[in-house]
């Protein structure tokens, strides 16, 4: 087959273009090239046109100063004399009279003005400290001040002062004159040009002196290292610059005078200066722009003509591909090249349209499954990730229309998060080496941000050349928001999120399991906030479960990396430190450091809505070794260990110990014996005497004692704390209440015993009771007791809670008849104004302070405190625990009359009361 030969190219079009390239280079090149050396011509000699102004400027002030200087050291030298002869010759100088029209002075040694013209200046001058120049004049030169404003009127002033030779001809004082920088031709701008301006800077003071604006005189200028053009201007030397001033670019030349620390800056506009140069410039521009424009229409032409049938070809299958009209082939053309071309375009039109039909119809089916996909659908371009299509399931899904997704890609829209591009970047990367990936789980955002999970498909694909990717996304966020609340209720305390007990005995479980295989040891440690209830019961619940939650965030933070944290319940938090180094005794160690790390960190401040606390804990620990326990048995014995550690005091940290077990079992069988005599009433009233000081019975207190089948008597530091913890004791003030006023009321038939007083202790808890001044009414009303001759005796603790009600119920059994005794005074919380508010009869001296006041001071000054301070109240005071004649003899000696204590009586059952009681009668007879 003979090879074809290559159609010659056109070179029409090309040598056009070319020869329009070089022709627009090099004549935009010429234009530019002309400009540039004109504009540095003339920049150049209106800089040294302007330095000559700024030159010739500076030499005239110098000579103005010059002339001044010499007629001031001329008329110097003439002076002599003091006061009205000074101030006569000195208004005999017209020639110093017309060069300093602010008037002329003359100072002492001391630079203090003595005589002036016009005279009303030395006053003015007279108290000024002296200046500068003063002082260098005086050293014998003549110097020029810094410019000044003046002592009338603010207006800008500069002083020249020459010495004043005294006989020794060293200076003895100094002539000084002061010139009006506006009025008295000091500086007067020279002829120039429109729009030139010209100012003289102090250097040293950075200030005006003068200048053809005269708002500008004694203007300062920015200081030392704001402006460094200007400090440049200021320290160099004579020159010319291009500066920025305001919204002009001007040009300035400097000039140093050499007789002063002054400079002339002489500027005018940039743009005034070089306005001919551009005028010309325009010109030339204008004629480049004329000839490119006729080179560029000739070329157009040209082209235009000979590109026409091409053009019209393109149109033509632009409109096919545009329209979707069907495939035409092309109409012949005359020339050969275009000939060649219709011929090639025809064969790919037909071409074309075989595949085109092919494609509608899969592109029909593509389109049918993609849009009617109930799982959301689009497509993105891989170099970019803009979407190019997506379907309605996308649109629900995410909640974006259409039209505003294509075009934009998922990270634009938020449908991914910018923390997660890395993610996404990985999964497209994975997509590209294996093709597709199938069921990724993922968490995108709808428009309104909020999270979707998703399970994520995704494929490649070629569209129109460009590869894509087909992505799918089935939405699982309500299978998973399920799971994971079905999770959370199970294994997650509601309060806090942290786990609850269920998830937590599995951990344990684990911890365990690597205990037995000999690897670590562990510690399970629980958690108890001290007087949590106190918080509850003043703030609320709602503030104490947000202090929880604190407690919570402050201890999880602790032990993070360390430990696992859980709610138990209520304020009991449990921690379990998995991770414990070997032997024994290093793991208890480690688990202690870490009860106390947690105590300190919860001990300091913890503010929870503007409140402050600062908390206590107890903490048990258990250790785990190598022997197997059950998980909840683990538990039982960590709080067992917390109990001994709550019941030992606030703040203690405690371990297991296998007798704990035991005190705790002892502990239940005493509640239900508890629980069982209360029901039975198998309690006891012992009574114990109170006498006055002449040793007469005034009355009884009334205290429970407890028979308990086979052990004897239980002792009431035993029981009552156990009834008081279980809430018995309240039932069991009820039963004691009744029986004293049972008492009470037979004694008040008889006459022998009618004027004693029935003192009962009740309990914090039962007079918190609403009902406890019912309770009392109903206890008097069927006794039949006397109110006046029962006392109620209270402890300190009721001032814990708030004290308005308690005052409150005080009084209203106060008008009764019923009176009051404060217990075990200053063992507790006491405050005086509680003290004072409350409606008592009388103090108790408590039992511990009354045993050693014979050995110890402190005890002895408190005891003798107490009987002063009921006194001066008006309250009685009565001294519990006296069991010798000496203590008796030094409590009457401080002025307390009333007893009780083992050297009278011990307490008694009622009846071996009633023999002490007769006893007693039969002996004051007999006295």
């Amino acid at each position: 087959m003979p090879m074809r030969q290559p159609l010659p190219h056109s070179l029409t079009t090309r040598i056009a273009a070319l020869v329009l390239v070089f022709l627009l280079a090099g004549m935009w090149s010429l234009a530019w090239y002309a400009d540039h050396r004109l504009r540095q011509d003339m920049r150049e000699q209106l800089q040294a046109q302007q330095q000559a102004v700024a030159a010739l400027l500076g030499r005239e002030v110098e000579r103005t100063l010059r002339e001044r200087g010499n007629a001031l050291e001329v008329v110097a030298r003439g002076l002599h004399g003091s006061g009205q002869e000074l101030t006569g010759l000195l208004a005999r100088q017209p020639v110093l009279q017309q060069m300093f029209t602010a008037g002329y002075y003359v100072t002492d040694i001391q630079g203090q003005a003595i005589a002036a013209y016009p005279p009303q200046l030395a006053p003015q001058r007279r108290g000024h400290a002296p200046g500068r120049h003063v002082q260098e004049a005086l050293a014998g030169q003549i110097a020029v001040s810094d410019p000044m404003p003046g002592l009338v009127a603010n207006r800008p002033e500069v002083a020249i002062a020459a010495p004043v030779p005294g006989a020794d001809g060293r200076p003895a004082g100094t002539l000084v004159g002061v010139v009006k920088l506006r009025e008295d031709g000091l500086l007067q701008p020279l002829p120039g040009s429109e729009g030139q301006d010209y100012a003289v800077i102090d250097r040293r003071t950075r200030t005006v002196v003068a200048a053809s604006a005269e708002q500008l005189v004694l203007q300062s200028l920015p200081a030392a290292g704001q402006d460094a053009q200007l400090d440049g201007i200021l320290a160099g030397g004579d020159g010319s610059i291009i500066r920025p001033i305001g919204e002009q670019t001007r040009l300035a030349s400097v000039r140093h005078l050499t007789a002063v620390p002054w400079l002339v800056v002489v500027s005018q506009p940039l743009a005034q200066l070089t306005a001919p140069l551009d005028a010309m410039r325009q010109h030339i521009l204008l004629a480049a722009l004329v000839l490119t424009l006729l080179a560029a229409g000739g070329l157009w032409w040209m082209l235009r003509r000979a590109l026409q049938p091409l053009e019209q070809m393109g149109h033509t299958l632009a409109a096919m591909a545009e329209d979707g009209a069907p495939l035409q082939p092309l109409a012949p053309q005359k020339t050969r090249e275009l000939s060649q071309l219709v011929r090639g375009c025809n064969h790919l039109l037909a071409e074309l349209g075989q595949r085109q039909q092919a494609m509608v119809e899969s592109q029909q089916r593509y389109q049918a499954a993609f849009q009617i996909s109930p799982d959301s659908l689009d497509i993105t371009r891989v170099s970019d990730g803009v979407h190019i299509d997506v379907n309605a399931g996308f649109e629900r899904l995410f909640g974006w229309p259409r039209e505003l997704v294509l075009g934009r890609s998922g990270l634009e829209l938020g449908v991914w998060s910018e923390r997660d591009a890395a993610i996404r970047a990985q999964f497209v990367e994975q997509v590209l080496t294996e093709g597709m990936v199938i069921d990724v789980e993922q968490r995108l955002y709808r428009r309104d941000g909020t999270p979707v999970t998703v399970l994520l498909s995704a494929s490649l694909l070629d569209v129109a050349g460009e590869p894509c990717m087909l992505w799918v996304a089935h939405d699982v966020t309500a299978d998973r928001a399920a799971s994971e609340h079905i999770r959370r209720l199970t294994s997650t305390d509601q309060l806090t999120g942290l786990p609850n007990v269920q998830e937590f005995l599995q951990q344990l479980e684990q911890a365990q399991g690597r205990c037995l295989q000999g690897q670590r040891l562990a510690a399970l440690l629980c958690v108890d906030l001290d007087d949590f209830k106190t918080v509850n019961d003043s703030q609320g619940r709602d503030h104490g479960d947000q202090l929880l939650r604190e407690v919570a965030r402050r201890i999880g933070a602790e032990i993070a990396g360390q430990g696992t944290l859980a709610r138990l319940g209520g304020d009991e938090f449990l921690v379990l430190l998995p991770d414990l180094p070997a032997p024994l005794g290093a793991a208890a160690r480690a688990a202690e450091a870490m009860a106390h790390r947690l105590a300190g960190l919860l001990g300091q401040p913890l503010e929870v809505e503007r409140t402050r606390h600062s908390l206590s804990v107890g903490v048990g620990i258990v250790v785990l070794d190598e022997s197997h326990q059950e998980s909840r048995e683990l538990l039982r014995r960590a709080a067992l260990a917390l109990n001994q550690a709550k019941a030992t005091g606030p703040g203690v940290v405690l371990f297991f110990e296998p007798q704990m077990q035991d005190e705790v079992s002892s502990r239940a069988r005493l509640q239900r014996s508890l629980r069982e005599a209360l029901q039975q009433q198998n309690f006891e009233l012992h009574y114990q005497p109170q006498l006055d000081q002449r040793g007469a019975v005034v009355g009884v207190e009334a205290l429970v004692r407890w028979p308990l089948q086979g052990q004897g008597m239980v002792s009431p530091a035993e029981f009552i704390p156990l009834a008081e913890k279980t809430g018995l004791i309240v039932p069991l003030g009820r039963w004691i209440l009744h029986t004293a006023c049972s008492q009470l009321a037979q004694w008040s038939r008889e006459p022998l015993r009618r004027h004693l007083d029935m003192a009962v202790n009740v309990s914090a808890g039962q007079f918190q009771q609403d009902d406890f001044v019912d309770q009392v009414k109903d206890v008097l009303a069927q006794t039949g007791a006397p109110a006046d001759r029962l006392k109620i005796e209270l402890t300190e603790s009721l001032m814990l809670y708030e004290i308005g009600p308690v005052i409150e119920r005080m009084k209203e059994l106060r008008r009764l008849g019923v009176r009051f005794s404060l217990d075990d005074f200053g063992t507790g919380f006491s405050s005086l104004a509680y003290l004072k508010r409350l409606p008592l009869q009388q103090l108790k001296i408590d039992q511990g302070f009354v045993r050693d006041i014979l050995d110890d001071h402190n005890d002895a000054a408190i005891a003798r405190t107490v009987i002063a301070l009921g006194d001066s109240l008006g309250l009685e005071v009565i001294a519990e625990g006296v069991e010798t004649q000496a203590h008796c003899d030094l409590l009457a000696q401080w002025g307390c009359r009333l007893y009780q204590g083992y050297w009278f009586s011990r307490p008694l059952p009622v009846a071996q009361l009633e023999v002490f009681l007769s006893e007693r009668d039969a002996a004051a007879r007999l006295a």
